[in-house]
């Protein structure tokens, strides 16, 4: 009994693909998330604070508009930018090996469709992951800088933080920006690698691609949805 090549190759289970990939993302880039943006908090929050007792002479009321940059924009940014650098070209490599090695060609010969067998799970675990690693991160800016301001400037948290100034539409800005970029690197990425053409050369070529090109999605998203919430504060 014969197997046709349209039949005879199952293509992966795709629920289990996407949780292997997040696992990847959300967990492998959980300790640069954490110091990245921790070490950011404290040097945002001491440079602010500088600046507010030079000119008002007191640093607790930096606190609402930290905090409130921390959620809206560098929360999400830093993050998306750390896993367009460490996922993005991870993935775009990956796939781009695949390609000019005719893998992917020979994948398409047996029923495979790396649209949605390559692609949509990554893009599906960038985004959740995504959605997991901003609030980790935003915390981990928010807290060192907290602690920051303490330790230098002897404001205490509950002087410095507060959260329920925090407005429901920067809440859901930060939401918005975590799901546009977590879906944004992958794809970007595993286009880049499906693109590459040529030998080993072509695979670092479509990994600096995909740097470049994510990098240049999450900021263009970022003042999208920036500028939405600005407009949606006017409505409101």
């Amino acid at each position: 009994m014969t197997t046709s090549p349209r039949t005879g190759v199952r293509p992966p289970w795709l629920a289990g693909q996407a949780w292997l990939h997040l696992d990847h993302m959300s967990v492998g880039s959980l300790p640069l998330i954490l110091i990245t943006l921790g070490l950011t908090g404290v040097a945002f929050a001491r440079e602010g604070a500088v600046q507010a007792l030079r000119i008002i002479g007191t640093a607790e009321v930096l606190g609402p508009q930290f905090l409130e940059l921390a959620v809206a924009e560098l929360g999400p940014i830093i993050t998306g930018l750390m896993l367009t650098v460490r996922v993005g070209s991870g993935i775009a490599a990956e796939i781009g090996n695949l390609t000019v090695s005719h893998a992917t060609v020979a994948y398409r010969t047996f029923g495979g469709r790396p649209l949605r067998d390559l692609v949509m799970p990554r893009v599906w675990a960038g985004a959740a992951g995504c959605m997991i690693l901003v609030p980790i991160g935003t915390a981990s800016f928010v807290l060192s800088g907290t602690a920051a301001v303490w330790f230098w400037f002897d404001v205490p948290p509950q002087e410095f933080l507060f959260l329920r100034g925090l407005e429901p539409v920067t809440v859901a800005a930060s939401v918005a920006k975590s799901l546009g970029f977590g879906a944004a690197i992958p794809f970007i990425a595993a286009r880049a690698g499906l693109r590459a053409r040529g030998g080993s050369g072509a695979v670092g070529e479509a990994a600096a691609v995909a740097v470049v090109q994510g990098t240049i999605a999450v900021l263009f998203i970022d003042l999208l949805i920036s500028t939405a919430m600005v407009a949606a504060r006017g409505m409101l």
